[in-house]
């Protein structure tokens, strides 16, 4: 089930608890903008930033994703889909100047380009008065964090896969896909579907995603056929060089570069006129460079593989090198690729600004061009520009823009998500005029083929809202797992839950499947008074069934009453006694620590000091069970201390009654292991202790002749005690009754009516018929 809405706040899943099948996809950067694409998607507390770059057409904290947005502490990972700045440059800033703590992933080909990019970056900022981003140390700790992943590879973090694809654009480029507790999200980053000169194209991912989060750059442009492109590429360069002019190409160092490498090297050895025109690189970076695509043969297309087994096509014959734009002043016509591509500075602006004035001369942006650049800037027919100096200079140079840009055009795109068909579409990396474009074209071709589709077009910091809410599967482990359940049967056990998977486990088979181990919890519980045992009992045995007291006997008591009873044995036969309860107290060895009512506590840790056993002993009242505890030889505990106990619910809770001792007071301890039954037991007799605190007085004297008859094992004087106690606590409530121990019955008048209680029926007689 899926429905989804848009907002302008952001929360993170996890704040609201009854967001958790949320997904919230929320535009740091690139949001109805080209530039530092910056994604979030969170969904059942995980948190994922796709691509973290920088705005071309920005200088210093401006140039940056909105991070200050998010809790990037919460970050689980970083997905960076490929090496140009505008998705990567920010990575060290992020690393070196946030509190992010997640894992970075990027592909073998895009970290070793990002690491050179990077480098130069750095190199620049020092060099130029903008504000530095980031320093070496930053970029060091980046490139420490950083892990390498293969195309189709599936990496789990903390329960999500993530698994990245082929994009196409450029050298290791990918589309992120990621499935979060069954939600499969496909991120792609900047895609091409349609194969160059070197790369092949994108992967359609066999598993349909429930999300895409598309790029939109050319909305519903179409993009020239590849043969009519690079035709008009080369006819364009031959025209300028014609006329005896210097054709300028300002290009990202890597990516496009070595596709119109290629394309001029073909060109110049078709044409052997042209042999004596030279065509420069304006980049260091490139040719160190060249070496990772060497490297990375295995990701080329199958053209590029074929040509290596016969030579390396990126050793150009007809390109050479140039390090700076001084060496080109008595050169003639020429063809020069610099960097960057947007014309916003570096060597490729120096020679803008140097051949522009010359309507021989022409320059092509062969890239998209970005909103608040010069590069588009001169594509809308300005007749001149302004300098880095601030001067006014005229624009004579020819203005041509042929796309070689690896971006999906509005047919890949509509082919891509026609296969896929996901019912949510998220659009990001576009301008908003093509991008509002692109949400209408796609939407009415979803509604024209029956299908459902719903297409966002969030600006940044504008969350888009998915709600999903896939099926659940506990998987039956271990015993539980012997003999398989029916239809309708109810299984009792465990339910753990690991990352996004759900098991139900016996409590025994807790460490066979996972880390986890099972404790009981003892509780302990003080509570002063001075009410003797038996009156407790007493009360208790109106709430309870089955209560028994238990005595504490001593070390030599114990081994007494077991050769009396022909007991003694071994110390392994000793191990086969059924152990009743361990106690600790005064200086037996073992640590203890009370608590006070709520609290828990795990079973103390002991120290070396010999086992206790305990032992039911035989023959005794039916109503009376007594514990020996064996104190051992080192016990200082006195020979005739004799601290009785009750026990209630099958010995699930003990009440013991303690001098005062060394907590200077009279108290009861009443001590249970927690579980939710034993835990209102407790309450309740917490409750009955604290009550008998405020006895009246006629009920003390009955219940201290209960205690002395009991002593004396008067069976009648007892009864004749209970009939008294009966009589006060019903004397409390509705007068003193006239007592008659032979016939064992109360009378007494209440509000004019006559009433008489036969204890020993427990009938009750009156002389009001209603």
């Amino acid at each position: 089930q899926v429905s989804a809405g848009m907002k302008r706040s952001i929360e993170m899943v996890g704040d609201d608890p009854e967001s958790d099948d949320m997904l919230r996809i929320t535009p740091l950067g690139a949001g109805s903008e080209v530039g530092r694409s910056c994604v979030m998607a969170t969904y059942k507390g995980k948190s994922v930033m796709f691509d973290c770059g920088v705005h071309p057409g920005y200088a210093g904290i401006a140039s940056l994703p909105y991070f200050d947005e998010v809790d990037l502490s919460t970050v689980d990972a970083l997905l960076v889909t490929h090496f140009h700045l505008d998705h990567c440059a920010a990575v060290p800033f992020l690393v070196g100047h946030t509190n992010f703590k997640g894992r970075i992933l990027m592909t073998h080909p895009t970290k070793a380009i990002f690491n050179m990019l990077m480098t130069d970056f750095v190199k620049l900022q020092k060099n130029n008065d903008s504000e530095a981003l980031f320093t070496e140390q930053d970029l060091k700790a980046a490139i420490a964090m950083i892990e390498v992943v293969d195309f189709h590879q599936e990496i789990v973090i903390d329960g999500m896969k993530v698994t990245p694809y082929r994009a196409g654009h450029v050298l290791g480029a990918c589309m992120f896909f990621v499935d979060i507790d069954g939600l499969r999200v496909l991120y792609t980053g900047d895609y091409s579907r349609t194969p160059d000169r070197h790369l092949p194209g994108a992967d359609l991912p066999s598993v349909p995603p429930h999300v895409v989060i598309s790029e939109s750059t050319y909305g519903v442009s179409p993009h020239t056929p590849r043969e009519e492109r690079e035709k008009r590429f080369t006819d364009r360069v031959y025209q300028i060089l014609n006329r005896g002019g210097k054709v300028l190409l300002p290009v990202v160092a890597l990516g496009r570069a070595q596709e119109l490498l290629l394309i001029l090297e073909d060109h110049w050895k078709k044409h052997p006129e042209l042999a004596n025109v030279p065509i420069y690189q304006a980049s260091a970076l490139a040719r160190r460079a060249m070496t990772v695509y060497q490297t990375y043969i295995n990701v080329l297309n199958s053209d590029m593989k074929a040509a290596f087994e016969e030579a390396n096509p990126f050793v150009f014959n007809h390109v050479q090198h140039l390090s700076h734009a001084g060496g080109l002043d008595d050169v003639g016509p020429c063809v020069v690729l610099a960097t960057p591509s947007m014309l916003q500075s570096g060597l490729s602006r120096e020679l803008f600004e140097m051949w522009c004035g010359d309507a021989n001369n022409g320059v092509i942006i062969a890239d998209f061009a970005v909103q608040g650049t010069l590069a588009r800037e001169i594509l809308s027919d300005c007749k001149s520009i302004t300098s880095r100096n601030g001067g006014e200079i005229p624009l004579k140079m020819s203005v041509d823009a042929i796309s070689f840009s690896a971006h999906a055009d509005y047919p890949q795109t509509q082919q891509f998500l026609d296969a896929l068909a996901p019912p949510h579409v998220v659009l990001v990396h576009g301008e908003t005029g093509e991008m509002g474009k692109l949400k209408r074209a796609l939407e009415g071709k979803a509604a024209a083929d029956g299908k459902t589709m719903s297409v966002y077009s969030p600006k940044n910091c504008q969350s888009v809202e998915i709600k999903y809410s896939g099926s659940k599967i506990v998987k039956v482990m271990g015993k539980l797992a012997e003999n398989p359940p029916k239809m309708g049967d109810r299984v009792r056990g465990l339910l753990v839950k690991k990352d996004f998977g759900l098991m139900l486990l016996a409590p025994e088979d807790l460490p066979n499947y996972t880390k986890l181990r099972t404790a009981a919890l003892k509780q302990r519980q003080m509570v002063p008074t001075t009410v003797p045992l038996t009156n407790i009992r007493f009360a208790l045995e109106a709430l309870f069934e089955g209560i028994h007291t238990v005595t504490t006997l001593t070390a030599a008591e114990i081994k007494q009453r077991r050769k009396d009873e022909g007991e003694e044995s071994s110390d392994g036969e000793d191990e086969a006694k059924e152990e009743v309860k361990e106690e600790a107290e005064g200086e037996t060895g073992e640590e203890e620590e009370e608590t006070t009512k709520g609290k828990k506590k795990a079973p103390a840790k002991k120290k070396a000091a010999p086992k206790k056993k305990a032992v039911a002993k035989k023959e005794e009242p039916a109503e009376e069970e007594i514990v020996k505890q064996e104190m051992g030889e080192e016990s200082t505990a006195p020979v005739d201390a004799e601290p009785e106990g009750l026990s209630v619910n099958g010995g699930a809770l003990t009440i013991m009654k303690r001098p005062e001792g060394d907590r200077g007071v009279e108290h009861a301890l009443i001590e249970w292991y927690c579980e939710p039954l034993t835990d209102m037991i407790a309450d309740a007799v917490l409750s009955v202790i604290l009550q008998l605190e405020d006895e009246p007085k006629g009920l003390v004297e009955a219940e201290e002749m209960h205690k002395a008859a009991i002593a004396a094992r008067d069976k009648t004087g007892a009864a004749a005690a209970r009939l008294r106690i009966v009589a006060a606590m019903m004397g409390v409530q509705f007068g003193e009754p006239d007592v008659n121990e032979e016939t064992q019955t109360l009378k007494m008048r209440i509000d004019n009516v006559n009433a008489e209680v036969k204890y020993a029926t427990r009938d009750v007689e009156c002389d009001d018929p209603g």
